[in-house]
């Protein structure tokens, strides 16, 4: 019953995972997944959860720091190459604001722009910074 129960949870763990955003629940996938050869050592409930609380206690402090870091890193290096970066204006969507938005193409997908000035759709605007997950651009 052990390894299985463990099995379970470390599908449901890291299906929670794949569904948000952020490194939320791979901790305890991780653990759960450990867990499932501890459980076929020991036929002990409690020194399988005891074990499994540790794992994930010991992931979030050393590893967690570790990957929000090289996470981390390759959003800088992907905003840092698209500065200055040429685009299209594929469509006007919304000019009637001080800060009119636009849908631009960038590396074959689409992406909401934000920017004080106007463009047509066709004109070649460059990126100069983001926001969230908007692009910023100007003339």
């Amino acid at each position: 019953m052990g390894y299985v129960f463990w099995l379970v949870l470390t599908i449901i763990f890291t299906v929670i995972e794949f569904m948000g955003p952020a490194l939320v629940s791979v901790w305890f996938a991780f653990a759960a997944f450990i867990t499932i050869f501890v459980s076929l050592a020991f036929d002990n409930l409690k020194v399988e959860i005891t074990f499994f609380a540790v794992i994930s206690v010991l992931a979030i402090i050393f590893i967690r720091p570790f990957a929000k870091r090289i996470l981390s890193k390759s959003k800088d290096n992907f905003d840092a190459e698209a500065i200055d970066t040429s685009i299209i204006v594929k469509k006007i969507v919304d000019v009637t604001k001080e800060e009119k938005i636009y849908d631009v193409s960038y590396k074959g997908s689409i992406w909401t722009a934000l920017s004080n000035e106007v463009f047509e759709v066709g004109d070649i605007p460059i990126i100069t910074g983001f926001k969230g997950n908007k692009i910023i651009i100007k003339k």
